[in-house]
């Protein structure tokens, strides 16, 4: 089998790819040429939405209601290849994803079938729940939804940064009908004479992924009939929240897109560029600085590939999961792009030249942070989760849905949306089953030489107890607010990617990943000791030994036009651009 044979089980994010072309092509509208040119007119980027809304517009959608699913993992591989050529394509064609989702957990038949030929046909769901003057506080939100004579409601307030809202030809609202607390609110679908009432203000565009732009909506006294009703009055935040789980694994994509292109960017000019007579590459700085965001890239895919996956085996777990999914690929990213500045220089700033798309990718992935969940309200959530593990879990056996999360040639379930859950019941699975394989995992590793890759395992299982505990400790002693909760929330999620990525490892030990060795661990050790090193409340680069390992797969990769994943998938770049000392040697 050779390495590329590990795509197999993703055809059809292989074949988006091979559509999108060579992204260095200045010819190709899906390119990074194009996507410079759109930047600087903040135009939407009306090619990847035409060609691809249909198809990604469905690719989140379960084949028994219409949709183009097949895995979640997938979708989110074919997420990430559009992100890595133009940050704001994701949304331009996958922005239905929280409006459509709802309607798909809770929607009448007649509603969903309504909605995915809506999708089928190029069209948009907006969404609308967040209100200016609450920001992340949703429960003091005071647009209404009123009972009327009629049977119906009457529909008044404002709602704010309803993303593509001047394009959507549906959208889903979600607004008070009660007093107090979450089964205040309701959701309610919006089409037609409902849709054609709305009043929809300026739009608000961003540093980032421009030409997105969000727009505030005002309902007058709009009429919305009974059968709108999504679900159950009542249960609109619980439904919202639910979906959310769905976005913040999928928003995963563009954060690993983004950060794919910045770190090839960087690459590609430390190869190329002299620096006192030699190639920037040949430094060690320049050298660790690409290699340790090259580790943390392989991080962020591990954590978005297992949730993804878990979304399917695992639903009742993925309140927490895909809060995890999401700090993790936005801090990391974060850092990736910080690394990768420093090797460009200058040129990580400009507007044009061939690193152009460099400051694109970085701004693209700062306003990723702050969609669907906002980074405290997501470690709250978080921290409260955690807070309610059970203190000192026996150890339990790995469950065949836990193992199923991992092992990637595993047959998934069916996404069940009506399966997510808004609390844990009982113990976190990987959690509970982490010692177990942690014990398994360093002892298979020290057998086969690699004793620090089997040190920080056991490193690892250490540090996540430990955490755990001291969550406890505080639940019990300080109080709610308190924001050490939030420092071990962060700590945590860390500690929980790391052991994700030993499970991925360890599922998988007869199998190629990133196009090394079946059970090797090269890719593995140095992405635990980033993890650790974050975990600790630092952020070093990699040592010497680890920095030469990372950088060695992360060439290779680049070279051989391979995404850097634990499932590589072939490219469609042409050759790597090189100058200077590179184009001579």
């Amino acid at each position: 089998m050779t390495a590329l044979d590990t795509a197999a089980g993703y055809p059809a994010a292989a074949g988006l790819e091979q559509l999108l072309g060579d992204p260095r092509d200045p010819a190709n509208p899906f390119g990074f040429a194009a996507a410079v040119a759109r930047d600087a007119g903040a135009r939407f980027p009306a090619e990847f939405a035409s060609e691809l809304g249909p198809r990604l517009g469905l690719s989140f959608v379960p084949p028994e209601h219409g949709g183009l699913l097949s895995t979640l993992d997938e979708t989110v591989l074919m997420a990430r290849l559009v992100s890595r050529r133009d940050g704001a394509a994701m949304p331009a064609s996958m922005f239905s994803v929280t409006g459509a989702g709802c309607v798909l957990l809770a929607g009448s038949a007649r509603q969903r079938e309504e909605v995915v030929r809506l999708l089928a046909g190029g069209g948009v769901v907006g969404f609308a729940m967040a209100e200016s003057a609450h920001g992340s506080d949703l429960l003091a939100n005071e647009c209404r939804l009123d009972p009327h004579a009629s049977g119906g409601f009457r529909l008044n307030g404002g709602k704010w940064l309803v993303g593509v809202g001047e394009r959507c030809d549906a959208l889903v609202v979600v607004a008070r009908t009660g007093g107090r607390g979450p089964a205040a609110f309701t959701a309610v679908l919006l089409r037609g004479e409902q849709l054609a009432a709305v009043r929809r203000e300026r739009p608000v565009g961003t540093g980032g992924l421009r030409g997105i732009e969000s727009t505030g909506v005002r309902f007058d006294d709009v009429e919305v009939p009974a059968d709108c009703v999504l679900g159950e009055v009542g249960h609109g935040v619980e439904i919202a929240l639910k979906v959310m789980q769905l976005v913040r694994v999928l928003s995963t994509a563009a954060n690993l897109g983004c950060a794919d292109t910045g770190l090839r960017l960087a690459l590609e000019f430390a190869r190329g560029h002299d620096f006192g007579g030699r190639a920037l590459v040949g430094h060690a700085q320049p050298r660790r600085a690409v290699a340790t965001a090259a580790a943390l890239v392989l991080a962020c895919d591990a954590v978005a590939l297992t949730a993804a996956r878990g979304m399917h085996a695992l639903p009742a777990a993925q309140c927490l999961w895909s809060g995890v999914a999401k700090r993790v690929a936005t801090e990391l990213s974060a850092d990736v792009f910080a690394l990768c500045s420093d090797v460009l220089g200058a040129r990580s700033v400009l507007r044009d030249g061939p690193f152009a798309a460099f400051d694109i990718a970085r701004r693209d992935n700062l306003v990723v942070r702050h969609i669907d969940t906002a980074p405290d309200a997501n470690l709250r959530a978080i921290a409260s989760l955690v807070a309610q593990f059970p203190a000192d879990a026996p150890e339990t056996a790995v469950p065949d849905e836990v193992a199923a999360a991992f092992r990637l040639d595993d047959r998934l379930p069916p996404l069940r949306l009506d399966r997510l859950d808004l609390a844990l019941r009982g113990a976190d699975p990987v959690s509970a089953a982490f010692p177990g394989v942690a014990a398994s995992a360093a002892a298979a590793l020290r057998g086969a030489g690699e004793s620090t890759a089997a040190a920080r395992v056991r490193r690892v299982e250490a540090r996540l107890t430990g955490v755990v505990r001291a969550m406890h400790r505080l639940r019990a002693g300080a109080p709610a607010d308190d924001p050490r909760r939030l420092d071990l929330a962060a700590r945590f999620c860390l500690l929980h990617a790391a052991a994700a990525c030993v499970c991925l490892w360890w599922f998988n030990r007869e199998r190629i990943l990133c196009s090394l060795p079946a059970g090797s661990a090269e890719w593995l050790s140095p992405v635990l000791a980033v993890l650790l090193d974050r975990a600790g409340d630092r952020s070093p680069r990699l040592d010497e030994r680890d920095a030469a390992t990372a950088y060695a797969l992360a060439e290779r990769l680049h070279l051989s036009n391979e995404l850097l994943s634990a499932v590589p998938l072939a490219l469609a770049d042409g050759p790597a651009r090189t100058t200077g000392s590179e184009a001579q040697r």
